[in-house]
C-alpha cells in the first residue's frame, strides 16, 4: 500500500504566545517540524506534504533542505482550506492519506503502524485517547456531570482512502471543519474507526507545552582529568588557587570548566571539548578555559538553549579547597548567567588511592541541565 502524508503546518503560533510558528521553536536544539518529519520514516510513505504559512516558506525550505521526499504546498486562510489544497498534490496511485499535526512531533512509532494497519482493515483510521479528568457541561450559572467513559479526545494522524477523503474536501466546497473526521463522516457518510493513539502524542499548543518540552529540561554530563606538575599555575573555575603545582593542559589546564562544557555540550547532544577546541590548534595554546566556556555557551544559546543549573565534583588530594568553593561557584554563576545558587560546586579526596590520591592529578565529574529558551 501507498500513503501519503500531509502535514498541517499553516499556524502562526497565536495561542503559544511565540509571536512565530510554533513549528520552528527548537526542541533540544532541533526544530519541532524537523522533530515531526522523523516520525514518519516509514518504507510504505512515499511522500510528506507540507502545507505552510507562506511567511515560513524559507524556514521550512532550509529545515527540509536534503529530504527528497519533500513537497510544500502553501496552505490557505484556515486549516480546512490548507488540507485542501495539499490534497492536490496527492497522486493517483496513491492509496491513503494520513493527515497530520506538524505540531505534534512526539508521535510513537507503534501509534502511526497501528493506525496505517486499521485504516486497510477498515477503510479509514482516527487515533484517540480515553479522557482522564472528570468532565462537567456549563450552561449559565449552573453545570452538570457527563460520564467520561463515554468521551474520548481525538488525536491525529487521521488515515482516509486517499479517492474518499479528495471527494469529501472538494465537496465541502471550503466550508471550515475542527478536524478530518468530521468532515469525512458529514460528506462521504460512513463511519470513523477509532485507533488508540498515546498519551505522548501531545499537541503543542499553549505557553506551558512549549515551556514542558523535552520535560522541561536536557541533561548531560562531563568529565575530565588533568596531571599535576610543578611551574604551572592552578585554575579552577576561572579561580586561581594558591599550591605548588598546577594542571598541564594545551589551555591552562582549568579541569573544572572542562569538565562543566563537556556536561554542556553533552545535554546538547554536541562533541566534546577536544572536538571542539583541540590540542593540535595552536590558537587554544595557553588560552583561558573561560573563554572557551563563553563560546560553548554561545553554542547553546544559538540552539536556542540556556543553562539552568550545573553541579560538579572536585577530586583532589591537595590543596584544601573548601575555602576557595564559595568564590568558584560565585564566578562561574557571573560567567554562565546564572544564580549562585544554581552552581553546585564540591570537592572531595580519594582517601590517597588511585592518581588522584597519589597528587599526581585533579579530575572532576560534572552535570549540566539546560532549558529551552
Amino acid at each position: 500500500m501507498k500513503f501519503d502524508v500531509i502535514l498541517a503546518c499553516g499556524g502562526m503560533g497565536k495561542r503559544c504566545g511565540l509571536g512565530y510558528n510554533k513549528l520552528l521553536l527548537g526542541v533540544g536544539g532541533t526544530p519541532l517540524l524537523e522533530k515531526t518529519l522523523d516520525c514518519f520514516c516509514h518504507n510504505d510513505i512515499d511522500k510528506i506534504i507540507i502545507a505552510y504559512n507562506k511567511n515560513d516558506k524559507s524556514a521550512i525550505e532550509e529545515i527540509t533542505k536534503g529530504r527528497d521526499n519533500i513537497i510544500l504546498c502553501e496552505g490557505g486562510a484556515s486549516r480546512s482550506q490548507s488540507i485542501s489544497n495539499a490534497l492536490k498534490c496527492v497522486e493517483d496511485d496513491c492509496d491513503f492519506v494520513i493527515i497530520h499535526d506538524g505540531a505534534r512531533c512526539f508521535l510513537p512509532k507503534d501509534c502511526l503502524e497501528r493506525g496505517m494497519q486499521d485504516a486497510i482493515e477498515y477503510g479509514n483510521s482516527v487515533l484517540y485517547i480515553d479522557s482522564v479528568d472528570s468532565l462537567r457541561i456549563v450552561d449559565g450559572e449552573s453545570s452538570s456531570v457527563i460520564d467520561r467513559s463515554k468521551i474520548i479526545r481525538i488525536q491525529t494522524p487521521q488515515i482516509f482512502k486517499s479517492d474518499e477523503i479528495i471527494k469529501a474536501y472538494a465537496l465541502a466546497k471550503g466550508k471550515d471543519f475542527s478536524d478530518d473526521a468530521t468532515l469525512y463522516e458529514v460528506y462521504i457518510k460512513k463511519p470513523v474507526h477509532l485507533t488508540y493513539g498515546s498519551e505522548e502524542n501531545i499537541k503543542i499548543t499553549t505557553p506551558s507545552d512549549c515551556k514542558n518540552l523535552n520535560g522541561g529540561l536536557l541533561i548531560g554530563n562531563g568529565w575530565d582529568t588533568h596531571r599535576l606538575d610543578v611551574g604551572r599555575k592552578l585554575i579552577l573555575g576561572g579561580v586561581q588557587i594558591p599550591h605548588d603545582k598546577g594542571l598541564i593542559a594545551h589551555s591552562d589546564g582549568d579541569v573544572l570548566i572542562h569538565a562543566i562544557m563537556d556536561a554542556i555540550l553533552s545535554a546538547m547532544h554536541e562533541r566534546d571539548i577536544g572536538v571542539l577546541f583541540p590540542d593540535t590548534d595552536n590558537k587554544y595554546k595557553d588560552i583561558s578555559s573561560v573563554k572557551l566556556l563563553q563560546a560553548v555557551l554561545k553554542l547553546a544559546d544559538s540552539k536556542g538553549l540556556a543553562v539552568k543549573s550545573v553541579s560538579a565534583v572536585i577530586m583532589a588530594q591537595k590543596p584544601k579547597l573548601s575555602p576557595h568553593i564559595p568564590t568558584i561557584q560565585n564566578n562561574l554563576a557571573k560567567i554562565i548567567g546564572i544564580e549562585e545558587n544554581c552552581v553546585s560546586i564540591s570537592a572531595t579526596t580519594t582517601e590517597k588511592l588511585g592518581m588522584t590520591g597519589r597528587e599526581e592529578g585533579i579530575s572532576v565529574s560534572s552535570v549540566a541541565a539546560l532549558y529551552q529558551k
